[in-house]
């Protein structure tokens, strides 16, 4: 017979995987934004060797109606599964799907464009394109806010060069792309395969995984309190959980720091993660929080566990500690980084542990040369994320908010502007506004209203003397207010 403790236990733990996943299913589009696309039985073959024969001849058995063209007779491809739009050099054509006996790096990011060498045999090929003809569901996974994307209408570089679109650059299909003439990011839930890769690297937060978004996995972490969270996007049998609890999410490759963070503070315990897949960029995350915690607190918070039996070995070791809690209250407009510095602030208190790298270099700031800034504020504008400010005629800069995309440095005119991607500063001053360059009013010499800054007159004098030399009035409208000039320039002055 249980121990009525252990039997407790037991029931709160199921009442907590419950409404873990009533949360996850509030904040789950999937029923709203379900979609479905007819997939029908055209295929085309792209390839001309004996496979690919082999391969024509077995659709055309299983009554697919099959096209075999050989690479270079393809001019281009487009559309998506269901409906691929062809233009050959024999003609255009529509098909459901593709299959390569060749290699093309895009046309692979193409869900519904298969590669052969993907495949063990024929057979096997075959049930794969089978498994989509008919009814194919998908719904949108990935949620975008284009107000803290750092690519959606920026401004070009100074040297035409682009910036953060690191979503586009890790999405393994067409899942995620760009168009650079609009500067703005392309979704397709058609081609998404849920890899949780852009989500892992979006330094902002702008996109977020469906019913797993910041929100909902603080919200499932506070459940946690107390228990030490086993994270795993699958279920996981013939393992003894002991005093820790299974938290299942839909991809564990989508939890960046962030949310590793979240889950540490809110339940108040170590964590363990399992990834049998290996994932690089979640190991980096975790190696960038376990690098913290080993500084503040001589140990790690995270156990990664790869394998079912290093699994068991890293539930045996986890352990809640009182220490590491911290029930957050983030706010849902808040920004991804606005809520790593707060939870990160709670870490550093008033100490000074140095400073810690994140091999993605998306942490730093920037520098100023406070000699050749003008206080323009250009920077300012071109600012999404509230790193840059400026009162009382100084510009100020919280580096715990800079995602060191770049845009303050493509809008200054005086090139005044470099970026520090040199990591965390594990200490007060990192999370506050520090004054990075200030100036004095200048006073209009007719009225004494202040009306710019010193240094942007100065500036202003510097570029126009030389072209009003002869003309006084000209030369003296350069210190005057608007209205002041306006004056000067009627004679009514």
């Amino acid at each position: 017979m249980l121990d009525s403790s252990v039997e407790c236990f037991s029931l709160k733990k199921e009442e907590i995987l419950q409404e873990a996943f009533e949360i996850s299913q509030d904040y789950s589009s999937e029923f709203f934004h379900s979609q479905t696309l007819q997939v029908g039985k055209r295929v085309l073959i792209i390839g001309e060797n004996a496979s690919a024969h082999q391969m024509f001849e077995m659709l055309q058995a299983h009554q697919y109606q099959t096209t075999i063209v050989s690479a270079q007779h393809i001019l281009s491809v487009s559309g998506h599964l269901g409906g691929f739009e062809i233009a050959s050099s024999d003609g255009d054509f529509q098909v459901d799907q593709i299959i390569l006996f060749c290699d093309d790096e895009n046309l692979k990011r193409f869900r519904g464009c298969e590669s052969a060498d993907k495949y063990r045999n024929a057979e096997e090929l075959l049930e794969a394109v089978e498994a989509r003809v008919g009814n194919f569901k998908y719904h949108q996974i990935i949620h975008y806010d284009h107000k803290h994307c750092q690519y959606h209408h920026r401004r070009a570089r100074k040297d035409d060069e682009e910036c953060c679109h690191r979503c586009v650059d890790v999405c393994p299909t067409w899942g995620v792309g760009k168009d650079s003439s609009l500067m703005e990011l392309r979704f397709s839930s058609i081609d998404c395969v849920d890899c949780g890769k852009c989500v892992m690297v979006c330094p902002s937060g702008a996109v977020q995984r469906d019913g797993y978004t910041l929100e909902s996995i603080a919200k499932i972490a506070k459940l946690y309190r107390g228990i030490s969270p086993v994270i795993s996007s699958q279920t996981i049998e013939g393992i003894d959980f002991g005093n820790t609890l299974l938290l299942k999410v839909a991809q564990v490759n989508a939890l960046n720091e962030v949310y590793l963070l979240t889950l540490i503070q809110e339940s108040g315990s170590e964590i363990v993660v399992f990834d049998p897949q290996c994932n690089a960029e979640l190991l980096e995350s975790i190696t960038f929080i376990n690098q913290i915690f080993q500084i503040i607190y001589h140990k790690e918070a995270i156990y990664l566990a790869r394998t079912l039996e290093e699994l068991q070995d890293s539930i045996n070791l986890v352990t809640t500690q009182e220490a590491f809690f911290y029930p957050y209250a983030q706010d849902e407009s808040q920004s991804l980084r606005q809520i790593f510095a707060e939870r990160l602030r709670f870490l550093v208190k008033n100490e000074d542990y140095g400073k810690v790298c994140h091999q993605s270099h998306f942490y730093g700031g920037v520098k100023i040369n406070e000699h050749r800034c003008t206080m323009c504020h250009s920077c300012i504008g071109a600012c999404n994320v509230g790193s840059l400010t400026s009162a009382n005629l100084k510009l100020s800069h919280n580096q715990s908010l800079c995602t060191t995309c770049g845009y303050c440095i493509a809008s200054c005119p005086e090139d005044a502007i470099s970026l520090d991607r040199s990591g965390v500063d594990l200490r007060p001053q990192w999370f506050e506004y520090q004054t990075m360059a200030q100036d004095q009013g200048f006073q209009c010499i007719e009225c004494g209203k202040v009306f710019a800054t010193s240094k942007a007159v100065q500036k202003i004098k510097e570029v126009m003397t030389p072209i009003f030399t002869n003309d006084e009035v000209k030369l003296k409208t350069l210190e005057c207010c608007e209205n002041c000039k306006a004056k000067l320039m009627l004679g009514l002055s």
